[in-house]
């Protein structure tokens, strides 16, 4: 229910007590999807966000009095930030709520708020894994140039907070070269080189013995936006064709945990 404004004198019907009595235990909510900017009936209300995609609720001044205040909820994927737009926002703790995160605005003036981010088991808790994404390939690839190519193992995370960082676990397996080949190995995020993960493989005799290749990498990607980690190899002896999955018989993987800050 949102705040009511009563007279002196006035007699309230049984409708309107009724009302004010289960406003104590049920807040009435209002759901939105789509960013939006608050507005002077939501005080005393829920504002509740529902979008796989980050959001925003704005505040702006001169909408609520000294005392008031609303309190927020997001369930959807999508982060969702609080944002002052001509008002103030005072606080101490986050401004973004990951999915099922909230907290209350409580207004000291008309143009001024204090943002409280409850701090319970919330998805955006530090160090908590809020998402996992997991891929592999056994198609075997092939490459005879020392420069590096693409290996066929890749996976996409979208991080909901852009203080996340991203574990990344990887098992190339199914590397193979003829005689006295030598293979590099590169992990990357998009385009940038997070590690080369092996210089120089061992040598590997007349073309009959496979091996793996194991990393681990944890990034700071500080975004929000859909981000692609992969492998890349390379015959740094520069001859023959250097092989990973091997006659597509090894599979390789490749595993993103999201951990929150």
């Amino acid at each position: 229910m949102a705040k009511q404004t009563f007279t002196t004198g006035q007699v309230l019907t049984a409708a309107q007590m009724t009302a004010l009595q289960l406003n104590d235990y049920n807040q009435t909510v209002n759901a939105k999807v789509a960013s939006y900017t608050l507005v002077a009936s939501d005080a005393g209300t829920r504002i509740t966000m529902s979008n796989a995609s980050a959001t925003t609720i704005t505040l702006n001044t001169s909408l609520f009095a000294a005392g008031d205040t609303l309190f927020i909820s997001n369930i959807g994927a999508g982060a969702c930030t609080i944002t002052a737009g001509t008002a103030t926002v005072s606080t101490a703790s986050s401004l973004v709520l990951a999915q099922y995160d909230s907290g209350s605005l409580y207004f000291t003036s008309t143009g001024v708020a204090i943002w409280q981010k409850y701090q319970g088991a919330s998805a955006g808790g530090g160090g908590k894994v809020l998402q996992v994404v997991f891929a592999s390939t056994s198609t075997e690839v092939s490459n005879a140039s020392a420069t590096y190519a693409d290996s066929g193992l890749t996976a996409t995370i979208t991080p909901t907070l852009n203080t996340s960082k991203v574990l990344v676990l990887v098992s190339q397996n199914g590397c193979r070269g003829a005689s006295a080949e030598y293979g590099g190995f590169k992990l990357l995020r998009g385009a940038t080189q997070l590690a080369l993960m092996d210089t120089y493989l061992s040598y590997i005799p007349s073309n009959t013995v496979q091996v793996s290749i194991s990393a681990n990498y944890l990034d700071s990607p500080a975004t929000t936006s859909a981000t692609t980690y992969k492998t890349t190899f390379s015959n740094t002896s520069g001859s023959n064709s250097y092989k990973v999955q091997t006659g597509s018989l090894a599979t390789s993987f490749i595993t993103l945990l999201e951990i929150g800050a």
